[in-house]
């Protein structure tokens, strides 16, 4: 009886307390959306979310054993669909990145979309939130997030986005604060460039909102040819540049349930080129100089409406460029342009019903966008100019309706639910776009879900490939397929007014699965099938198929050799591919510390939020002790954390269907689009990391299958198969007490030394007689090869 009463008191106190730490969080708002802004199935009151996230962390008892389970951060997301990976703060530092940007790089095989659809960049929600753009987030620095979720492209619909992308939600720390400066510099083993940079960045969370401040600049030296041993002719293989920049991000707590966010940026960026011998030959080349100039500005507004999210958010960008090209005899070409983009969007997400299953989640978006580009040309006195707009109001649609349920007594086969969604826009330029899908989400069990979706799309092209003024550029470096040799042309870029509408079917089946019977680890397999028509591309590769089906585009003199190319953009009548993409992303941490201080044995990979008792992260976590938490600069516990993934995606199929009349393409098999050559049958990707006591070291590597591309009478042209690998350590110096007690300078601070291309290697690309074509050399192709980069960052 006696502990009986004890092990109910010992739980009465857990819930108090668990309760009195919570009730402040959650009314406060520290950072954005308390737990019932985030999870709109909640109660709204937050006293009562508190309680519950209590009880729920201590229902699980046995004997006079208390087993302690963190609730969910606030800021996860609440959806049935399963992340397909999630990072907690010792795994984040162990990528050893400076910000959100390097972050999602350093991610990019586990957030990169199967369809080939889209930005290509995931998108990013924040505390479970919408956001007004990317600009928010670029520059906050990894030691501000306590959690990234990496969700499949179904998750977009929820929040009123195309199924396009896949999601990644950052959940922030409630206090932190760090001002920090960042110095990087790097060369090239070949020597003949340096690259340098400095950022000056400061970020404040705090109960109310957070704000954060970025500078930079980088200077890049001009690489020429003779620095690898192509000849002097007067050419640069990279421009020289300097790149300016300067940011600030405001999001600010209205109340308890509204916040509000302002992100403004100006960059600028001024450039020089050689293109090869002037009038005066090598020693006065021809130069092109170049400024572009961008401000950029996205604003946001997030609420709850009841058991209602909603959000309004509006954007404004202002892009300007201007460039000046040297003409053989004299005088200068002159190309301007500028583009303005300007929209805003309103979403409203909610429950509209109770189900036989569950709630019904319907998702509405409005939206506009405008863009207003205006360029001209000025060439030997002949000025050609254009003036382009575009305005697209549009209003997309999901409704997710579950199926089957065992909580709600239906099916015993694990959840079922079905979303479907619409849209329709109508750009002043073009006829009504039509989009409609449907996506299937099957949790078999809590570690198992399915995924089947199919989409249909209709998009237009752009308005620069409809309209942009042409651009003339002489002496660019040319392989022709006709006649095998390699030569100076001349080419012209530019818009097509005559392109015509884009539209495409997806189809995608997909598998999560992560084995109870191996903690951390966890597995995919997608298969995606696109189909697309009228398609809007670059001009393609000029093999004897491509000049066969434009030969309108092509220009040779008397004797047969290519002298100009017309490279704008065409409409290709086909397109279909088929892909399989599989993979695992396994981590764990060790030798985490205990509440006492010592270490603790290995872990496993901590899950939605459960990360042990206060002070090892979890809900009772605040993250921002000063500087960058309790674990140092770089965020997490002084413990240790090792990380691999492995993905493989493999092409099924991959053909083009130009134009009636033509041959259908096939780029497995000998035809190509791009000067890159036919399509690569297999990528496999590899990352891989180990972190303990601040110190880490990565590997990532990539292989790229080769290809072979027909070329007639001249031969093939064989792209062998290329493997890259890149290799990064990192010390984060306040984990290493010793050294800063006797060098104080380094308290706060982290080195980096990043390696890329190890092994410099360079993908060799033949002809028929095996001799690589001037064009594909090395030094044109990969000109910097072999970077070694050293940075050094200190906060204060």
């Amino acid at each position: 009886m006696n502990n009986d009463r004890l092990l109910i008191s010992t739980r009465a106190v857990l819930l108090a307390a668990g309760a009195s730490l919570a009730l402040p969080a959650m009314a406060d708002i520290p950072i954005g959306p308390p737990a019932v802004a985030a999870v709109a199935e909640q109660p709204a009151d937050p006293a009562v979310a508190a309680f519950q996230d209590s009880e729920d962390a201590y229902d699980d008892y046995s004997g006079n054993e208390i087993i302690v389970t963190a609730p969910r951060l606030a800021g996860q997301l609440d959806t049935e669909i399963k992340a397909e990976a999630e990072l907690d703060e010792a795994a984040i530092a162990s990528y050893g990145v400076s910000n959100v940007s390097e972050l999602l790089d350093a991610l990019a095989p586990q957030t990169r979309s199967g369809r080939g659809r889209g930005s290509g960049r995931p998108i990013i929600l924040v505390n479970g939130r919408r956001i007004g753009g990317f600009g928010e987030v670029r520059n906050l620095p990894p030691e501000a997030i306590a959690k990234v979720e990496i969700f499949p492209e179904e998750v977009a619909l929820q929040y009123g986005y195309a199924a396009t992308d896949r999601v990644v939600n950052l959940v922030l720390k409630p206090n932190f604060r760090q001002l920090s400066v960042e110095a990087e510099g790097g060369v090239p083993t070949q020597g003949g460039r340096f690259q340098s940079e400095i950022e000056p960045s400061f970020v404040a969370i705090g109960e109310k909102g957070r704000i954060n401040l970025n500078g930079g600049w980088a200077h890049n030296s001009m690489l020429l040819e003779r620095e690898r041993n192509l000849g002097d002719t007067g050419r640069s293989l990279l421009p020289a540049s300097d790149a300016y920049s300067i940011d600030g991000t405001i999001q600010r707590s209205l109340n308890k349930v509204t916040d509000a966010s302002l992100n403004l940026r100006l960059d600028q960026t001024d450039s020089l080129s050689l293109l090869g011998p002037g009038a005066g030959g090598v020693t006065d080349p021809l130069e092109r100089d170049s400024r572009s100039r961008n401000l950029t500005s996205t604003a946001s507004v997030n609420g709850m409406l009841g058991d209602w999210r909603w959000s309004l958010s509006g954007n404004y960008a202002d892009a300007d460029q201007r460039t000046f090209t040297d003409r053989i005899g004299g005088g200068r070409d002159r190309f301007d342009s500028s583009q303005q983009t300007f929209g805003g969007s309103a979403n409203l997400s909610g429950s509209v019903i109770e189900g036989w299953a569950g709630p019904i989640r319907l998702s509405m978006t409005g939206s506009y966008s405008g863009i207003r580009y205006d360029s001209q040309s000025d060439r030997f006195g002949i000025v050609t100019t254009s003036d382009l707009a575009r305005d697209l109001p549009g209003v997309f649609g999901s409704l997710t309706v579950p199926l089957l349920d065992p909580d709600y007594n239906v099916g015993k086969i694990g959840r079922v639910s079905l979303t479907l969604s619409g849209e329709v826009q109508n750009p002043s330029d073009f006829a009504s776009l039509k989009s409609w899908g449907a996506n299937l989400n099957w949790g078999v069990t809590k570690n198992l879900s399915v995924i089947a979706s199919f989409n249909r799309d209709e998009a237009a092209p752009g308005i620069q490939q409809l309209g942009a003024a042409p651009l003339v550029t002489p002496a660019v470096t040319y392989y022709d397929f006709a006649t095998g040799q390699t030569v100076q042309i001349t080419t012209t870029t530019g818009g097509n007014p005559f392109l015509l509408a884009e539209q495409h079917r997806d189809f995608k089946l997909g598998l999560n699965w992560s084995p109870p019977m191996i903690d951390g680890l966890r597995l995919s397999i997608n298969y995606n099938s696109n189909k697309s028509y009228d398609t809007a591309n670059a001009f393609p590769l000029l093999t004897p198929e491509i000049e066969a089906a434009f030969p309108d585009r092509v220009t040779r003199d008397a004797n047969g050799v290519l002298v100009a190319l017309d490279q704008r953009p065409v409409n290709f009548d086909r397109a279909e591919n088929s892909q399989i993409r599989w993979g695992f992303n396994f981590g764990k941490s060790f030798a985490q510390p205990k509440q006492d201080g010592s270490q603790g044995g290995e872990g496993g990979p901590q899950r939605d939020g459960a990360r042990g008792p206060r002070g090892q992260g979890g809900a009772g976590r605040s993250g921002g002790r000063g500087r960058g938490g309790p674990g140092g600069m770089l965020g997490g516990p002084q413990g240790g954390r090792w990380q691999v993934s492995l993905y493989h995606t493999i092409k099924l199929t991959d053909t083009v269907f130009i134009r009636p009349g033509v041959p259908e393409l096939d780029l497995l098999n000998g035809s190509a689009t791009g000067n890159g050559g036919g399509s690569n049958r297999n990528l496999v990707e590899l990352d891989g990391g180990v972190f303990y006591k601040g110190m880490g070291a990565r590997v990532s590597a990539k292989y790229d299958s080769g290809s072979t591309v027909v070329g007639g009478s001249a031969g093939d042209l064989k792209f062998g198969d290329l493997a890259t690998f890149n290799l990064r350590f990192f010390m984060d110096f306040n984990q290493q007490p010793k050294m800063t007690k006797s060098l104080p300078f380094l308290k706060n601070s982290r080195l980096r030394l990043s390696v890329d291309n190890l092994f410099d290697a360079q993908r060799k690309i033949t002809d028929a007689n095996g001799i690589v074509p001037i064009n594909y050399q090395p030094g044109y192709t990969d000109p910097l090869g072999r970077y070694i980069e050293l940075e050094w960052r200190k906060s204060f």
